[in-house]
Parts: C-alpha cells; structure tokens; sequence
C-alpha cells in the first residue's frame, strides 16, 4: 500500500513547472521519470488585458448598463481593463474609500463601518476589510464579472499601517479552481486597484466519473509504474482546472475540466512528482516536477558571496570569511540564552555551549554528517572549504547557508514585520549526493555538492537567496506562487546582494558556449534556450542586467521571450526561468538605473533602500507579472495583479494611482523599458510634498560591545528608519530596517566585538514619504 504524507502547500499546476529551478534541470540530470514529464497545451491559460472602452463592444448589454450604473455611483476617475479571453474586468483602478484613513476623499469612520456591517467594530482588521470588501464586490459583482456564490475565503494581509492586500480564491461548491482569484490593494484606507485573475465562472457538473483510486492507477499505468514502490505526498485531491478554448467568441475563451490532482516520491530521488488527471475520462493531463528548483558568541568561515576561492572584485569575491557571526543560532542553554542575537553573541555563565545550527529561523541539515560542535563559552566553528570537508563539525555549505538565509530573512522581516513565515524555521539541507542544481520544494531549500562541472550551490549566496525567494512567494499576501516565481526568486537575491550576476561561480568548468569571464573563474551563462543571448561577465546561471550581455539589449516578451524560450507553463506560454527575463530585468534597472537617474539621483544606498521597500511590500498580490500573446507580439503591465501596477500600490502615499506615486516615472520606466508596463494612467511623480527629501548627516561611534549612531534631522522628518548590514560588502548589502525611532539617535547593543558594523538613516514622515538616505557610515564595536 502506498504510503501517505502530508501534503506541502498545493502549487497551481500552470505556476509550477517541471524544475523551477535555479537552472532547470534536464532528462540527462533528473530522476527516472524526468524523460516523461509533461502538461496538456490546453492547460496553458493565455491573457489579453484591453482598456473597458475596447471592451465594451463585446460585453452584453446588461454589463454595458451595470459600467454606467458603476460610473454613477462611484464617479469616472477609473482606469478600467478587461480580459479578452474571459471577458471579466482585470483592473478596477481608482480611490475608493473602503475603510477608514488619510486617502484622497476618504472621510470613513469606524461608526460608518459598523452601519455599514451592521455589527460592532471596535477596530478595523483582517475580518472587518474582508467583510466591507465582499460587500463591494457584491455591489459591483456584474461588472467584475463574478459569481459571488464562487467567492472562497477572504485571505487578508496588512503589509503596512496604509497597505493593505487581499486575494480571494475562486471555488465552485467547495472545490478550489486553479488559479482564479480576484485580488484586491487597499491604500491609505481607499481601494486602489482590484481585479480578477484567471477568472471565469465555473458551468461545469462537479461530479467525478473516476474515483480518487481509479485517478492514482491511471497515472501509475501512464508513466509504467506497475511494480515501482512510490511514496505519495499530496493525496488525491479534487480540483477544477480552467482550460483555453480554441477560436471563441469575446469573453468566452476560457472553460473548465474537473480534475484529479495527486503527488508522489520515487524512492532515492528528489523530484516532487505531480499528477494531474482528467476526473471525468481518467486521460492524464500532465506530469510536473514541483520542486522550485535553482538552486559570548558562535562565529564560522562563511562564503558571503560566491565560492569561487579568488576574491577580484566586490560582487565577485568568492573567498571564505573567517569569524563570521552564526544568527540566532541555537546555544544548548535555557531560555532566555538558548539562541544567539543577530550578531552571534550569548549572555554566558558558566557550562558547555552546544550548537547544531538549529536556529530560531533557520534549520541546517546537512549531508555530510550530522552537525554539532561544543566549546566552554564560544564556538568558532572554523574555515574547512567545500563539500563533505569538516571543520569542527561543519562544512562550508552548512555555515554559509545558515549565516546568508538568516540575513535575507531579515532584510524582509523589516519590510513585512506581521509576516508568518518569516517568523517560524526553515529547513535548508545541505551537500545534497547531486549536482548544478538546488531547489525549493514547498517547505524546505536544498542545494547540491560540486562536480558536473559546476560548484556547490550550498556556498553560493545568491542561490540561497533564489531558493528562500521561492519560500517568500509562497508564503507572501497571496499565499501563491506567481509567474514567474523565478522572477520574483531572482528579484530577492539580486536585491539583497546586489549583484546582477545570480549566482556567480555556479559553471565551474561548464562552457556554455560563451567564454570565460573575465576573472577566469568560470565559463558565462547563455540564457537562451534556443539561440544565444549570452553574458560576458557572469558565470552564474543569469544575469539581470541587460548591459552586461553580448547584444547590450533590454529583453522584452517579443524580442526574447517568444524566440529564445522553449515551450512552457511561465510567461508567453514559455518555460518559466527563460520566460522572467524582462521581469528580472526591469527589477535591476530600478535599482541600478532610473533610480539613479534624474530626476531622483539617488546614490546606489538610497536607491537600493527604495528597491528593496517597494518589492517586498509590492509583490505579495502579484500574479501573473505581465501579460503576453507570442502570437499577437503584445504584452503590457495593465491587470491589477501585474507586478507593475502592484509596485506602483506599494509606492503609494494617498490612496490614488491615478494621480501618480513619489516615484512613478522610475517605476514605468523600468517596466516600460521590457515592455511589460502599463500606458496610463500617465506617469507622473506626485505626493509626500511635506515629507522630507534630504538626506540626513549620520555619525557612527564605536563603543564596547555597541555603536552609538546620532544624526541631523532634515525637515518634515516625524521618523527615522535604521538601515544595518555587516560584512565584507556592508555598505553595498541589502540592508536590514533594524529599527524606526523618532528622534536622532541610536544605540545598537546588537553586535560583535572586532566586526564592522554599517548603518544608513532614512527620514520619513509615514512609510510612503520618505527622503534620501545618509551615506553608508561603518564602526568597529570594541
């Protein structure tokens, strides 16, 4: 009998791919059904964003009458588009008050809120913006174009004290429809953006011909698996899954087929198998990997960046840094030392200290041997490189992996503080028996030894940062993965580093067909699948920055994507690494170009800050990043789930779009840039005209076991936000909001003796206005 397991989060099957991997791994490299994977074309849903006025020619009457009795209501000042394909609207842009707060024309009361719920309310929450949401979209259900009775549950997110983001699932007499939902962003009290996703109302009987068992025995004889013992991890589970309909009518593009979905595990092998089964006919419809792939005080060697064992340049540096802090770590003592602060140190009596690098965020099992290692006081855990090499009880990969995921989750916890999953344990299992691969698998990261010419994922930062971005995307607002997760994975490591490169070193000895770097450590990285588009200076397995490869081209859907990607479930119907391209790109030519471009200026500190904010605060409702038709050659940011629009309601300060965001111009000029932005409404940079724009002046004073910041205070400041990193790159890190304080000074107790701290000041009068930041100052605690 097969053995049953607990289900990690189910992953939508058309925003899950055989690997989404840090490098897609291929039938040669893969498990033994690896050569069987496969998905019916029909499952790949495409998406035609038009503006309402294009739309309404192929709307019926009723919902032609329903926009006008919206406009009166709610007044014009919309931007409204529409799905071709499902005929439902994708974008409700505009400011209206939904609850309480400072927003344009938002003059909501908590005593209007109970008349309006007909019930007590002492305090708006989670429950209260569900419950007022539903009751628009009720009100607006014929123009939306829902079904109210397929509304699932409300999930609601409060990002910030003035953001707010929902996404609702769609369901059809409690059976969950794969990838509908309509989303909503909610600014300074008005919504600002709501939308449908995928959205077609369901018309189907819910009733299967094919039992749950019959659905496991046709999978089973359709990839052979008559006497192969398999072990499954997501039961037989009943789904309706939307299907593209071929030569239809406006609005009617988009069908369903009841389905059985299942997961299972060949013994010894590490793809997670999905199965999707027709529930009605038993034909299997598709076989997909659902790994995400890529790729006193306790102190180690740690390869901060890259492993590469040459240090030539700061983004490149692959050389291993000694006495480098273990966060949170666990010590062996009782509460309130049974873990390190952030920087590695422990209150310290008297007894044995004992660490397995079983942190109070991050888990490491590696294997190489189980972890442990004990000192009377400190633990220095040593410098032993690559692989199964120990150095008093741990390898490289185990101490590197522990000291880079806690650093990136704690860059995010600083812009997502009500965050969940970045509060609990992750589990990172290290020196995986494999190689040129890491992946994400749902629950836990993992990364592979060297060889096969390529080095240990598990020493390389930017991997981490890949695989835990993965982690991220399944546990933000939405609680989904969107497409492409490589994306937003890639996003999260080129954020935090900064580097462009992901994963620099990664092709050891592997020519991909475009040469050595420069630096001689590695071989470049071809990012097209059929052709060439290569880099010049990276050997990781991307690079996000157009300007460093052969042709210096910005990639675009029509340009790259519909002719250097294969045939997949990602953008454009594409494979899903290949396909995030222009997203990746135009996340790096925010930070790296228009925001250091006029008219903001910023240097690469501040722009890297505001980056940062608008990406973890932005992304979390993101669906599809952009829409695309290959074979119309379109593409546009326009849907209210598209990263572009999603942006632009987290650099929000009045609850209206329309009237432009503090950087607005810099947004859409990076999205415009890949042909993925939205052409209105027209990109202006408005508000925070009271809010502070100049930077402050920082000093930074070391003291015993502390530093001591003071700063001046630029006008319209009401609060102040510390910026900390460490390390060899510091000032060039992603860094952390330690802490937000409202006068000019601060001390951190929260560091290591002989280790440079650096520090950043941003002045801000609420968390959308905000000024320049100080320059990056350091100091070294005695």
């Amino acid at each position: 009998m097969q053995r049953l397991f607990k289900s990690a989060v189910c992953l939508t099957l058309l925003w899950t791919t055989q690997a989404l991997a840090i490098d897609p791994p291929s039938p040669r490299t893969g498990g033994s059904l690896a050569s069987q994977a496969f998905f019916k074309p029909e499952l790949t849903l495409p998406s035609v964003h038009v503006p309402l006025q294009e739309a309404l020619p192929g709307l019926s009457p009723d919902s032609a009458r329903a926009w006008d009795d919206f406009f009166t209501r709610n007044g014009k000042g919309f931007e409204i588009y529409v799905d071709r394909i499902t005929g439902a609207a994708t974008n409700i842009q505009g400011a209206i008050p939904l609850i309480p707060g400072d927003g344009v024309g938002n003059t909501l009361t908590l005593s209007g809120v109970r008349q309006q719920l007909g019930r007590s309310v002492s305090k708006v929450d989670q429950a209260v913006v569900a419950d007022l949401l539903v009751k628009f979209v009720e009100a607006n259900s014929k123009v939306i174009g829902v079904d109210l009775l397929q509304l699932g549950e409300p999930r609601v997110t409060e990002v910030t004290e003035q953001l707010w983001q929902v996404s609702i699932p769609q369901q059809f007499k409690g059976i969950p429809v794969r990838h509908g939902r309509l989303a909503a962003t909610i600014s300074h009290g008005n919504l600002i953006l709501l939308g449908t996703e995928n959205w077609s109302n369901v018309e189907i009987a819910p009733l299967p011909l094919v039992s749950a068992d019959g659905a496991v025995t046709a999978g089973n004889e359709h990839f052979g698996l008559y006497e192969s013992v398999s072990e499954q991890w997501m039961p037989p589970t009943l789904e309706i899954a939307p299907i593209a309909l071929k030569d239809a009518g406006f609005g009617k593009g988009q069908g369903h087929q009841l389905v059985w979905t299942y997961g299972f595990q060949m013994p010894g092998e590490q793809e997670h198998w999905k199965v999707t089964v027709d529930a009605t006919t038993g034909e299997v419809l598709a076989l997909e990997d659902d790994n995400h792939y890529l790729d006193q005080n306790i102190r180690g060697g740690v390869y901060p960046l890259t492993n590469t064992d040459t240090c030539t340049g700061t983004a490149t540096c692959g050389t291993m840094q000694a006495d480098t802090p273990m966060p949170w770590a666990n010590t062996g003592f009782a509460s309130p030392n049974n873990f390190t602060d952030g920087s590695g140190v422990f209150n310290y009596t008297s007894g044995t200290t004992t660490t397995t690098l079983a942190g109070k965020y991050v888990r490491i099992s590696d294997n190489c041997g189980a972890i442990t290692s004990s000192a009377a006081g400190s633990i220095n855990l040593g410098t032993g490189r690559h692989d199964c090499t120990l150095s008093a009880g741990t390898t490289a990969a185990a101490r590197s992996s522990f000291y880079e995921l806690n650093r990136i989750a704690e860059v995010a916890r600083g812009w997502l503080p009500t965050n969940t999953w970045l509060q609990s344990q992750l589990t990172a299992t290290v020196n995986i028996n494999n190689t040129c691969n890491a992946f994400w698998n749902g629950s836990t990261v993992n990364f592979y030894r060297s060889g096969g010419g390529c080095r240990n994922t598990g020493e390389i930062a930017a991997v981490f940062d890949h695989e835990w971005g993965h982690g991220l995307d399944d546990n933000d607002a939405a609680g989904t993965l969107s497409n492409s997760s490589e994306a937003y994975a890639d996003i999260a490591a080129i954020y935090r580093l900064p580097a462009s490169c992901v994963g620099y070193g990664f092709f050891q000895t592997t020519n991909n067909g475009c040469g050595m770097t420069p630096d001689g450590t590695g071989y470049n990285v071809n990012e097209s699948q059929l052709g060439s588009w290569c880099a010049t200076k990276c050997s990781g397995v991307r690079d996000a920055d157009w300007g460093t490869h052969a042709n210096q081209t910005p990639s675009t859907p029509q340009n790259f994507v519909c002719q250097h990607c294969s045939s997949g479930t990602g953008p454009c119907g594409k494979q899903v690494h290949c396909a995030a391209s222009p997203v990746r790109q135009a996340a790096w030519d925010l930070f790296a170009r228009d925001l250091q471009a006029a008219p903001f200026n910023y240097n690469s500190n501040t722009a890297n800050i505001v980056a940062s904010k608008i990406f973890y605060q932005g992304s979390g409702n993101v669906g599809a990043w952009h829409a695309c038709s290959c074979t119309a050659g379109t593409s546009d940011g326009c849907a209210a789930t598209h990263g572009y629009k999603q942006w632009l309601a987290a650099d929000d300060d009045n609850g209206n779009i329309n009237d432009g965001t503090p950087h607005m111009t810099a947004i859409y000029a990076a999205f415009n840039r890949h042909n993925i932005a939205c052409s209105t409404p027209t990109a202006v940079n408005s508000g925070c005209a009271a809010g502070p724009t100049a930077a402050p002046t920082l000093t930074a004073t070391a003291g015993s076991g502390q530093v001591t910041l003071s700063w001046s205070a630029p006008a319209g400041a009401t609060q102040y936000w510390v910026m900390k990193s460490e390390g060899i790159a510091a000032c060039s890190y992603g860094k952390a909001r330690a802490a937000t304080v409202t006068t000019t000074s601060y001390t951190d107790g929260e560091v290591m003796s002989g280790r440079q701290y650096c520090y950043s000041i941003v002045p801000a009068s609420s968390n959308a206005c905000y000024g320049a930041a100080s320059t990056c100052t350091c100091a070294t605690p005695l």
